[in-house]
C-alpha cells in the first residue's frame, strides 16, 4: 500500500472542492498523444527535409543554428503551413486518431482521464489545469455527461463563468490544438498574458495543487508562475515517476509541498480513487459542533462571494450563545463552587466561537475585520439587567475577555496588527456611557483574584491569566509546532495588551500575565524585544500605529517605558 497515496486521498475526501489538477503530457502517454517536445521535434524534422538537412541528433539544437531562435509552435509551422486550416490539419494528426489507431484504442481518453471525471462528477474536483494542447480532458468529462467550461486562450477568461459558479473548468495553459489563439511552445515565452497570470495565481491562492504528468523541466514560465504563491490553504502533492528532476523538486519546496512516488498516471488515480471509496464507505467519525463550524467558516473564507455566508454562520453563534447566557441567573451571592461552574459554563459555551474567530482571523482577510470586531462587541457592554450588580455581574464580561484574547492572539499570530490596533481602540457601552474596551474589559475587573483562586482552589499569581491561557491553548495547536511557541505567542499578546492599556488610559491598574513572573522569575526574554523586532523589520508592523493607537514605534517605546516604571514597582511585592 502507498501511504503517500493514502495521505492525497484523506486530503481530498476531507477538503471537498479544494484541489486543483495539474496535469501533463504524462497523462496522455499511454494514449500515444506526443509530447510537445516530440512534436516539436517532428515538425523541426519535416523542416529539416524541406532544407535537405539532417538533424537526428538533436532538433532543437539544428533548428536553433539554422534559423537563430528556439522553436516555437509559431516558428515552426510557418514554413509548413500558410493558413490556419492548413495549420490544424498539420497538426490534427499528432492528437486524432487515424483507423489504425482507433483499432488500437489509442487517442482517446486514458484510465487517468476516466478516473479524474468520476472525481469531478462527485465535486471532489473542480479545476484542471493542463499544459497539454489534446482534448482528452474534455472528452473524458463528457462522456459522463458533464460539459466543462473550458479556457484555452486568455479571451475566454473574460466571457467564461467564474470559478466559483462552473462544476468544472479545465484551464489549458498552453491553449488547444484546434485554436489557432493557442501559445508557443513554453520555453519560448517569457511570461503569460497578464489575465492568464492572475488567473493561475487565484487558482494556486485558493486552491490545493495535485500535479501528475508534468515534471516541470521546460517549463519555467509555468513554473515561475506556480512559485509566485504565497498562500497555501490546502496541500500541494507533486507525483513523479522515477527521480524527481531539480525543476520539480523546487517547486515541492517553494510551496511547501509534498513529492509523491508513483509508478505510472493510470495506477496512480486508480489508487487514489479506490482510497476516496474506502473512505466513502467507512462509518463517518461524528464531528464536534465546533469542528462542523470552522470547516463550515474555513469553505465560506475563501470565497469572496461567500462573505453573507460567513457572517450569517458567525451571527447564528453568538445569538445562540447570547440566548443561553441571558438566560443565566444573576441575583443572589454565589458559593465558590457555583463560580467555579459557572466559569466553567462560560468557557464552554464560547468554545465553537473561539473556533471560528481563531481560524477566521488566521485565514481571513482585513474584509473580515468587520465580523470579528462586531462580534466582539456583543459581549464587551455592560448589559441591561435585574438587579444590584456583584460577583454575576462582572462575570458577565468573561465572555467578551475570552473573545478578546482569541481574536487578539490569532491576530498577533497571523501578524495582523491593524486589526489588533482597531480592537484596541473600541469602546464598550456601559451604564455611564462609554468607556474604553480595555477599561471594562480586562484580567483583574471580571473578577478578583482572590475571588477567582479560592473558587478555582489554587494560588496562582495572575489566575485568570494562567486560565485563558490554558483554556485557549489546543484552539492553537494546528497552527504552532511546539507548546513553546504557544507560550511566546501569549506573552506578545498580553505585552502588547497591557502597554495599550497604559496608552490608552495613562493611569491606574494595568493588567499584567504570565508574563510578568516569567520576565521575573523565570529569565525569560523581555516580550518588547521581539515586538519591536517585528514592527521594525516588517512591512505589517507598522499597521499597528495609528492616531487612536500608538502613533509610531517612538510613541509605543515611551509607553513601554511609563509600563515598566509601573512594572518595575509592582513586581517588587507581586512577583
Amino acid at each position: 500500500m502507498n501511504t503517500q497515496v493514502s495521505s492525497v486521498a484523506h486530503s481530498i475526501f476531507n477538503n471537498k472542492s479544494a484541489f486543483a489538477l495539474l496535469l501533463g503530457s504524462g497523462v496522455a502517454k499511454s494514449a500515444g498523444i506526443p509530447t510537445d517536445k516530440e512534436i516539436a521535434a517532428d515538425l523541426i524534422r519535416q523542416i529539416a527535409v524541406l532544407e535537405d538537412a539532417r538533424c537526428e541528433t538533436n532538433p532543437e539544437k539544428w533548428f536553433f543554428e539554422r534559423f537563430g531562435e528556439k522553436p516555437g509552435y509559431a516558428s515552426l509551422l510557418e514554413p509548413l503551413a500558410n493558413t490556419e486550416t492548413e495549420r490544424h490539419n498539420l497538426l490534427r494528426r499528432y492528437f486524432e486518431p487515424g483507423e489504425a489507431e482507433l483499432e488500437e484504442g489509442l487517442k482517446k481518453p486514458t484510465l487517468a482521464h476516466q478516473i479524474i471525471a468520476r472525481l469531478v462528477s462527485k465535486g471532489y474536483i473542480r479545476v484542471i489545469l493542463t499544459t497539454t494542447l489534446d482534448r482528452l480532458m474534455e472528452n473524458a468529462l463528457r462522456c459522463i455527461g458533464i460539459e466543462p467550461v473550458v479556457i484555452s486562450c486568455p479571451n475566454h477568461i473574460v466571457n467564461s463563468l467564474p470559478i466559483v459558479h462552473a462544476r468544472v473548468t479545465v484551464i489549458k495553459i498552453n491553449g488547444d490544438y484546434i485554436d489557432s489563439s493557442f501559445l508557443n511552445i513554453k520555453n519560448e515565452a517569457e511570461k503569460y498574458e497578464e489575465r492568464l497570470s492572475e488567473l493561475l495565481r487565484y487558482v494556486s491562492d485558493n486552491f490545493g495543487l495535485i500535479s501528475c504528468g508534468w515534471s516541470a523541466e521546460r517549463d519555467n514560465v509555468l513554473k515561475e508562475a506556480l512559485e509566485t504563491s504565497n498562500k497555501f490553504r490546502f496541500s500541494n502533492y507533486f507525483t513523479h515517476s522515477g527521480k524527481p528532476g531539480i525543476e520539480l523538486e523546487e517547486l515541492t519546496y517553494i510551496r511547501r509541498g509534498k513529492p509523491i512516488s508513483i509508478t505510472d498516471t493510470d495506477s496512480f488515480f486508480k489508487e487514489l480513487y479506490e482510497k476516496i471509496e474506502v473512505l466513502e464507505k467507512a462509518k463517518p467519525i461524528h464531528l464536534s459542533t465546533s469542528q462542523v463550524a470552522v470547516a463550515k467558516l474555513k469553505k465560506n473564507i475563501i470565497q469572496e462571494d461567500q462573505i453573507i455566508s460567513l457572517h450569517d454562520l458567525v451571527r447564528g453563534e453568538i445569538d445562540q450563545v447570547n440566548k443561553n447566557f441571558n438566560a443565566l441567573p444573576v441575583n443572589g451571592i454565589p458559593a465558590k463552587e457555583e463560580i467555579k461552574e459557572r466559569v466553567n459554563y462560560y468557557f464552554q459555551q464560547c468554545n465553537t466561537l473561539c473556533g471560528l474567530f481563531v481560524n477566521g482571523v488566521y485565514w481571513g482577510k482585513e474584509q473580515h475585520h468587520s465580523i470579528w470586531l462586531n462580534s466582539l462587541a456583543c459581549f464587551t457592554s455592560e448589559k441591561e439587567r435585574e438587579g444590584e450588580g456583584g460577583i454575576w455581574h462582572d462575570l458577565e464580561t468573561l465572555p467578551g475577555l475570552i473573545f478578546l484574547y482569541s481574536i487578539g492572539l490569532a491576530s498577533v499570530l497571523k501578524k495582523d496588527y491593524r486589526l489588533l490596533s482597531k480592537m484596541f481602540s473600541m469602546t464598550s457601552h456601559v451604564r455611564y456611557g462609554e468607556a474604553p474596551i480595555l477599561d471594562h474589559v480586562h484580567v483583574a475587573k471580571v473578577l478578583d483574584y482572590d475571588t477567582l483562586r479560592e473558587a478555582l482552589g489554587n494560588r496562582q499569581l495572575v489566575p485568570m491569566s494562567e486560565l485563558l491561557f490554558s483554556e485557549l491553548k489546543p484552539l492553537f495547536s494546528s497552527f504552532l509546532p511546539h507548546s513553546k511557541d504557544y507560550e511566546n505567542l501569549f506573552d506578545v499578546f498580553e505585552y502588547l495588551l497591557a502597554l495599550s492599556h497604559t496608552k490608552i488610559l495613562g493611569k491606574g491598574r494595568v493588567p499584567v500575565g504570565r508574563f510578568g513572573y516569567r520576565v521575573k522569575q523565570n529569565g525569560i526574554r523581555h516580550p518588547f524585544e521581539q515586538i519591536a523586532s517585528e514592527l521594525g523589520n516588517h512591512t505589517e508592523g507598522s499597521s499597528l500605529f495609528s492616531p487612536a493607537l500608538f502613533v509610531d514605534l517612538t510613541d509605543l517605546k515611551h509607553t513601554e517605558k511609563k509600563f515598566k516604571e509601573y512594572f518595575d514597582k509592582l513586581s517588587g511585592y507581586y512577583f
